[in-house]
């Protein structure tokens, strides 16, 4: 169960990542500056989510 909530985390935290400076920059923004902490922010908020999800699921 860990090993694949670990999967999807990561698998989800690299998109976020990549995606992220490409949509501020879209915004107008500085990626540079914004990308950092709201990367980190939504990264920890999607796994928390989907631990939970897959624990649900295997339950």
């Amino acid at each position: 169960m860990v090993s694949l909530a670990i999967l999807l985390t990561s698998t989800v935290a690299g998109f976020v990542a990549s995606i992220l400076p490409m949509f501020l920059k879209r915004l107008g923004s500085d990626p540079a500056h914004g990308s950092g902490p709201l990367a980190t922010f939504l990264q920890d908020i999607i796994s928390v989510f989907i631990y939970f999800l897959v624990a649900s699921l295997l339950l």
